[in-house]
C-alpha cells in the first residue's frame, strides 16, 4: 500500500461501554456504573460508527448468583454517509473490581467459571481468550446503516458454580456489618425464640427439641427448666439476613471506605471499545502478502 492510501486511511476510535459485573446475594454494587459516553477520533466527517449494547441492563449485573444469565451484546453499526462501507473491531479489557487489568493467571481460572456465548461473526485477532486484553475483528462488511453481529451475547454464572469459586469472584474487601444497610426483619420470617444448648436440663429424653426451642428463658417444660437467650431465628430469605452494601452518593465507593481488594476478584469489569476502518481504502479484511498493509492491522493500531 503506498504512503498516499495510508494517509487517506479514515478511522473512528469509540470508547463506550464500561459494565461492572457484581456477584453475590448480599452484595449491592461494589462501583458505579458510568455513564455511556463517545469519544470520536475522525480524518473525515464521513466516516463514523456507533458502539452499543441494546439488551445491556445495568441492574441485571447485580447480586448474581449461581445460574444468573446477563444480556450483553456488544455491536457496532456504519453511521457513515456517502454509502461508505467499513470493517469493524472491537477491543475487550477484563478488569477486576478495583479497576485493575486481571493477570492472566486470574483471566484464566474466571474463564473456567463463567460461560460466554460467543458471535461466530468474529474472529479473535490478538490474545486468546484466557488473556485480560484482546481484539477482535469482524468477519464482514458493514455497509451503511448495517450492524454487526453482537461479540457475544450473553454471559453466564453456571448453577453448578462452587461456593469457593463463587467467593473468589466475590473477592474479599474486608467489609463488615457496618457497611451494609440491613432490611426490617418480617415477623413472618423471623422469629424471636429460644435456643437450648445440648445440656440444658430441658434435654431430659421426653422433650423433643420443637417442643423446648419454644421455651422462654427460666421458663419449664415438664418440670424443667433452663435459664437460656432469646435469638432471632431467620429464614433464608428474611430482609434483614440480606445487606445492601452502603455506597457514597457522591462517588459511589463503599461509604465505609473499604475499596481495597484483599482477595480474589471483587466482582469484575468488562471494558468494550470499537473501532472502523473505511473499507475500500484497503485491498482486503485478511490477506496474504505480509509487505501489505490491511484492514486487521490498521484496525489493531488504532487501539494502541
Amino acid at each position: 500500500m503506498t504512503h498516499k492510501k495510508k494517509r487517506n486511511l479514515t478511522i473512528l476510535l469509540s470508547v463506550l461501554l464500561v459494565a461492572a459485573i457484581a456477584v453475590g446475594a448480599t452484595l449491592a454494587w461494589l462501583w458505579a456504573s458510568t455513564e455511556t459516553a463517545e469519544n470520536v477520533f475522525t480524518f473525515a466527517k464521513n466516516i463514523t460508527g456507533h458502539l452499543d449494547e441494546p439488551s445491556w441492563d445495568p441492574p441485571s449485573a447485580e447480586n448474581l448468583t449461581p445460574g444468573s444469565e446477563i444480556d450483553k451484546d456488544p455491536q457496532i453499526t456504519n453511521t457513515s454517509k456517502n454509502a461508505v462501507v467499513e470493517y469493524a473491531a472491537i477491543r475487550l479489557t477484563w478488569l477486576d473490581g478495583a479497576g485493575n487489568e486481571l493477570s492472566v493467571a486470574d483471566m484464566t481460572k474466571l474463564m473456567t467459571i463463567i460461560e460466554i456465548d460467543w458471535s461466530a461473526n468474529w474472529y479473535q485477532k490478538v490474545g486468546t481468550t484466557n488473556d485480560p486484553q484482546q481484539i477482535w475483528i469482524y468477519n464482514k462488511t458493514l455497509p451503511q446503516g448495517v450492524t454487526s453481529d453482537p461479540i457475544f451475547y450473553k454471559i453466564v454464572i453456571p448453577s453448578d458454580t462452587t461456593n469457593d469459586e463463587f467467593e473468589w469472584m466475590l473477592g474479599d474487601y474486608g467489609h463488615d456489618d457496618s457497611c451494609y444497610a440491613f432490611g426490617a426483619h418480617d415477623p413472618a420470617l423471623c422469629t424471636i425464640t429460644y435456643r437450648h444448648h445440648e445440656r440444658c436440663a430441658l434435654y431430659n429424653g421426653t422433650n423433643t427439641e420443637a417442643q423446648i426451642s419454644t421455651v422462654a428463658g427460666g421458663g419449664s417444660l415438664g418440670g424443667a427448666t433452663c435459664d437460656c437467650n432469646a435469638v432471632q431465628v431467620h429464614e433464608p430469605t428474611c430482609p434483614s439476613l440480606v445487606g445492601s452494601l452502603v455506597l457514597d452518593p457522591d462517588t459511589g465507593l463503599p461509604a465505609c471506605g473499604h475499596t481495597t481488594v484483599l482477595s480474589g476478584l471483587g466482582n469484575f469489569t468488562i471494558r468494550v471499545e470499537g473501532a472502523v476502518v473505511q473499507a475500500d481504502t484497503f485491498d482486503g479484511l485478511n490477506g496474504a502478502d505480509p509487505a501489505l498493509d490491511y484492514a486487521d492491522d490498521a484496525l489493531i493500531t488504532l487501539f494502541n
